[in-house]
């Protein structure tokens, strides 16, 4: 189905993937930022941003996921039996 046809599959399905990807992108971008603070502080412990950047990556890319599961159960492409 092109996804111009039908608004709720852009709404729902689409802007699910697109927040999961912003969630991966950070979480990149945290992990990277966490290999560059332990290689300048062996054996210290990490700063609270850098747990709390961590934790929000998560919660972005856990939203996107549970976004786009909503999308498709209200489109009725799947059901909760179907699993």
């Amino acid at each position: 189905m092109p996804i111009h046809v039908n608004r709720l599959f852009t709404l729902d399905v689409t802007l699910g993937v697109v927040v999961m990807l912003i969630g991966v992108l950070l979480a990149l971008a945290v992990s990277v930022w966490w290999e560059r603070a332990r290689g300048q502080a062996p054996g210290g412990r990490q700063s609270l941003a850098l747990r709390t950047s961590c934790a929000v990556a998560l919660g972005i890319f856990s939203l996107g996921m549970i976004w786009q599961l909503v999308g498709y159960l209200w489109l009725e492409y799947t059901t909760w039996w179907t699993w």
